[in-house]
């Protein structure tokens, strides 16, 4: 314990490099690591379940209840591009509660081509990170709160770069009034090694609030997220400058008001996701990210994009889990979780 402390309080005093999202390296990490995550709209740090790929959203979510508990999650994300992850939480008696995690990103194989346009075969590309975190919770108390270690690889063709990063959390919840604010900083690290000539790239770090609550008197289970607190305006494009400088048509430009922008710019942090628990066996969820909305839909036809919706299921020991996520008019993501506790299957004598 006292040594993975020690290693993320170098991560804390080194040179950290943290930016807006969509402009650093590793940005596999910014994708949902689990089914019920991602039709929630992909991000969820608040939500308390059984199960253990949430926390990858925020470590401070571990707690005595994931004991042995292990998943297995993939998802069909665009063209011939999958990724997934797996984990299995466990508790010691001298050291806590502990997770271990492992990520991947598989990009699929492509075509090489030498400088005069001659097929030379092919390469692939993908990137990889483990996960290992713990959590305490605060005596006599309804806090908790967690860190996780996470090792990046990253190898496109002959090109391979190495980072290190690290996840905080903390969580509030109460199971009597059944709310729960947790409150995130995630990918907090930088780039040990660079793809190329010691050119050494940022990491987007996000930092995330969220608020759920469970009403008592409907299988209803409501969350509000923020994302990317540490930048406020997300627009990743100057549209109000493009408006007021091109206009084909030759009419009159029109500019936003203040509040438009105002809103525009608050809007994009909000993801919202809500849970239909009809019994301990089965749930239905539904998410917007809008976000996603803003920055992948068109004017024109925006269609489902930025939806998100899901369910889980469970089946003697096995629990299923599929979501889907509308991106762009383009496609949509598929995911599948399979979780069970490795205590189920022991022979009781």
């Amino acid at each position: 314990m006292r040594f993975f402390l020690l290693i993320l309080i170098q991560i804390i005093s080194a040179p950290l490099f943290a930016q807006l999202g969509g402009s650093g390296v590793y940005a596999f990490m910014q994708l949902p690591t689990s089914s019920h995550s991602s039709a929630l709209g992909g991000n969820n740090i608040s939500t308390v379940t059984n199960e253990p790929s949430f926390l990858f959203q925020n470590p401070a979510l571990l707690n005595d209840s994931l004991t042995n508990i292990a998943f297995l999650n993939t998802s069909k994300y665009f063209a011939d591009i999958y990724y997934g992850s797996v984990g299995y939480a466990i508790k010691q008696k001298k050291v806590g509660n502990l997770f271990f995690g492992f990520q991947h990103f598989n990009y699929g194989k492509f075509a090489a081509f030498d400088e005069l346009g001659n097929n030379i075969g092919s390469f692939s590309a993908a990137d990889y990170a483990l996960y290992f975190s713990t959590s305490r919770h605060f005596a006599d108390s309804s806090f908790s709160w967690g860190v996780a270690l996470k090792p990046i690889f990253s190898e496109y063709e002959s090109y391979s770069s190495f980072g290190i990063s690290s996840d905080w959390g903390l969580l509030y919840y109460n199971a009597n009034s059944l709310w729960g604010v947790g409150l995130t900083l995630k990918n907090f690290g930088y780039q040990l090694k660079s793809y190329y000539d010691k050119n050494r790239e940022p990491i987007d770090a996000d930092f995330q609030l969220g608020i759920t609550k469970k009403l008592k008197h409907a299988p209803l289970r409501l969350s509000v997220t923020l994302q990317h607190l540490e930048q406020w305006n997300l627009a990743k494009y100057k549209d109000d400058k493009l408006a007021e400088n091109i206009n084909i048509l030759g009419d009159q430009p029109t500019k936003r008001t203040s509040f438009e922008r105002y809103s525009d710019e608050l809007i994009r942090h909000l993801i919202v996701g809500t849970d239909i628990v009809l019994s301990k066996n089965f749930y239905a969820a539904l998410g917007y990210n809008f976000q996603r909305r803003k920055e992948l839909g068109t004017e024109t036809r925006m269609a489902t994009t930025g939806l998100s919706w899901g369910f889980g299921l469970k089946i003697y020991r096995f629990q299923f889990h599929y979501a889907r996520a509308a991106y762009h008019l383009a496609g949509a993501s598929n995911m599948i979780t399979i979780t069970s506790r490795i205590n189920d299957w022991q022979r009781k004598e």
